[in-house]
């Protein structure tokens, strides 16, 4: 899929295409996988996996600058995929997947549990924020380098985040 999605727009690739490159045959894929967007989740899961074990012991000694820049480095090490999926066509799909998973992943290495929903609420902004402005410069990367994007990301939502004392409004 990696491969193809270099090539291709995800809408463009074909099951057919995807058995080929697989070197399986087209009923072969239809045994593991009920269509395309099924692979799809497959590939988004494992990428999302793979980005949140890089990045999670930065955030965890709370290197906000080092795990943005870990970040950004993972992007660029998978980037024909990361286009793909954060950035192409079904982008809003995947990252509203993507985000799920991040969600639940980063509320499990919590310091503490989530207080109230404030908690929850600010998890949301910090990934959903981050998954929106990685989207952005997958498509504006020859205007933005990596370390300028790294920098972006802390200074615009890894740090005012973290600088917040999460004290719920009188409303909540």
């Amino acid at each position: 899929m990696t491969v193809l999605a270099a090539e291709s727009p995800l809408d463009a690739i074909t099951v057919r295409a995807i058995a080929a490159q697989a070197g399986v045959g087209y009923a072969t894929f239809f045994r593991h996988y009920g269509d395309k967007d099924e692979l799809l989740a497959d590939v988004a899961d494992k990428l999302t996996r793979d980005l949140l074990d890089q990045v999670r012991p930065l955030l965890i000694e709370r290197d906000r600058l080092a795990a943005a820049r870990s970040l950004c480095d993972f992007v660029i090490e998978h980037l024909a995929i990361c286009k793909a999926l954060i950035a192409g066509g079904s982008g809003h799909t995947v990252r509203a997947e993507m985000l799920r998973q991040s969600m639940a992943t980063v509320a499990m290495v919590r310091h503490r549990a989530a207080d109230n929903v404030l908690d929850d609420l600010v998890l949301f902004h910090v990934v959903s924020a981050t998954l929106n402005l990685l989207a952005w410069w997958l498509r504006h990367m020859d205007e933005v380098n990596a370390e300028a994007m790294a920098e972006i990301i802390e200074r615009v939502v890894l740090t005012p985040t973290g600088a917040l004392r999460l004290k719920p409004p009188a409303s909540l």
